[in-house]
């Protein structure tokens, strides 16, 4: 790295200095707000499609949500405030000489950097079942694989689905993971079922964990309210150590995500499993002016588990530090993950699980205030002021 900080690199003389933002993640949307941070800055945002919001994924996966809801294009956000978008991918990056090399064969420089890259589905050993970045027929089989990330991955299992139950055809389906995605996935299946009247036996999901259980981490009362909700929608949940695998016409790996592949090819410390190494500023430990926020990148001492409050909630303090790091004499803000963070789980038909710390409640109640925050959250970020 180079010894020259990025607060003593100089710009040209009546220039802004330029901050390069590569991913439209739920803190760099925040950045394209915050009117301060854009007066000071000259900004590029770049990222090759649209922002997904994965609290309403299964909504969608369930026929209650077109796509269209659940998808933010950054170009209208971008051009309403005067930021240049590029639609590509960061391919290298030398933060020496302060460049960034994208997907369609051009480089940008920066001053400033900003990385919110997302997350990836884990890739999973050969020995599982088949795996891969979107749906793809296996070999000798008529199974599908399905990865529930990116999202657009999922509004096409949903026409997927949608296409057989309308010619009346049996589907069965396998979800590898009972976490809160895997429990949404099965939960939103079997809505999209009803929904297109599917006759009764015509549709199969099995939910299937590895001796874990449902949501683990979750209180045991809340797991037996679950475990009966999936009973009543005629979810099989079986274990993977005593249950033999059935034929399935398509399996979802719901078993876990992890930060983007290949983010050692940009010469950024990393830590194994995790992501991009950040202190509590979310500066990236060694390269100057590199900020990294989201689900791409790791507090050294605190562990994060990817929910998307995170990525929200360190939005505010991203775009403190990029300011503060224009003056030598400014101290940075530390991002203090929240001690409990509200989880809901979208079971379907007007019902949820909502877990915070030990407490819990599902039912009604607990699906409206999810929808309430989920599309709240889409109404202030799609706002241009």
């Amino acid at each position: 790295m180079s010894s020259t900080t990025a607060r003593s690199r100089p710009t040209a003389i009546g220039s802004k200095p330029r901050l390069l933002l590569i991913g439209a993640g739920h803190a760099h949307l925040h950045l394209l707000h915050q009117s301060s941070l854009l007066s000071r800055f000259d900004v590029t945002l770049v990222d090759p499609g649209a922002f997904w919001y994965s609290g309403l994924a299964s909504g969608v996966l369930a026929g209650d949500h077109s796509p269209a809801t659940d998808r933010i294009d950054p170009a209208t956000l971008c051009h309403g405030r005067g930021v240049a978008l590029v639609r590509a991918r960061l391919c290298g990056l030398n933060t020496d000489a302060r460049q960034a090399l994208l997907s369609n064969g051009t480089s940008l420089a920066f001053d400033r950097l900003g990385l919110n890259l997302g997350s990836a589905p884990v890739l999973r050993s050969s020995d599982d079942e088949a795996s891969g970045d979107s749906a793809a027929s296996l070999p000798g089989d008529k199974q599908t694989h399905w990865q529930i990330k990116p999202i657009p991955h999922l509004v096409r299992l949903r026409r997927s689905l949608e296409r057989r139950f309308q010619r009346r055809q049996s589907v069965s389906v396998e979800i590898l993971g009972a976490g809160a995605s895997g429990v949404e996935i099965a939960c939103a299946i079997e809505a999209l079922g009803r929904r297109n009247q599917i006759a009764a036996g015509a549709l199969t999901i099995r939910l299937r964990h590895r001796g874990s259980g449902l949501l683990p981490e979750a209180p045991a009362r809340a797991r037996r309210y679950l475990l009966a909700a999936l009973e009543r929608r005629g979810i099989l949940v079986v274990d993977s150590h005593h249950d033999r695998h059935l034929p399935a016409s398509d399996i979802v790996d719901a078993t876990g995500l992890g930060p983007p592949r290949g983010l050692e090819r940009f010469g950024l410390p990393t830590i194994d499993g995790r992501g991009i190494a950040i202190d509590p500023s979310l500066k990236v430990q060694g390269a100057d002016g590199v900020f990294a926020s989201g689900d791409c990148a790791a507090l050294i001492d605190h562990p994060l588990p990817r929910l998307g409050v995170h990525g929200v909630r360190q939005g505010p303090v991203l775009a403190q530090n990029l300011i503060a790091s224009l003056d030598p004499q400014a101290s940075l803000t530390s991002y203090r993950p929240p001690a409990r963070a509200l989880s809901i789980v979208n079971l379907g038909h007007g019902e949820a699980l909502a877990l915070y710390g030990n407490a819990w409640w599902g039912g009604r109640l607990a699906s409206r205030l999810k929808r309430h925050l989920d599309l709240n959250f889409m109404q202030r970020t799609r706002r241009l002021r």
